[in-house]
C-alpha cells in the first residue's frame, strides 16, 4: 500500500513539475498584445505538447502500479 502511495504521489509531483510551472513560464513571454507569435506559442504548448507528456506520466504510473499490484500479489500467494 504503501508503494502504491509513493507512487500515485511521485507522479503527481513530475506532473507538477512539467505542467505546474507553465503559468510562470508563460509569464515570462512577452505581451501577446506586442507579440503575436507569444500565443502561438501558449497555444501550441497547451493544445499539444502537454498531452504527451500527460501520456507518458500515465503510462509510466499504470506500469509501475501493475507491478507494485503483481508483486503484492506473488507475496500473497507465496507466503
Amino acid at each position: 500500500m504503501w508503494r502504491q502511495l509513493r507512487l500515485g504521489l511521485g507522479a503527481f509531483g513530475v506532473l507538477v513539475a512539467l505542467l505546474g510551472l507553465l503559468p510562470l513560464a508563460f509569464a515570462a513571454l512577452p505581451d501577446p498584445a506586442d507579440s503575436p507569435g507569444s500565443a502561438l506559442i501558449v497555444w501550441a504548448v497547451l493544445g499539444v505538447a502537454a498531452y504527451p507528456a500527460l501520456v507518458v506520466i500515465g503510462r509510466w504510473y499504470v506500469v509501475r502500479a501493475e507491478r507494485n499490484e503483481r508483486d503484492a500479489a506473488d507475496r500473497t500467494e507465496g507466503g
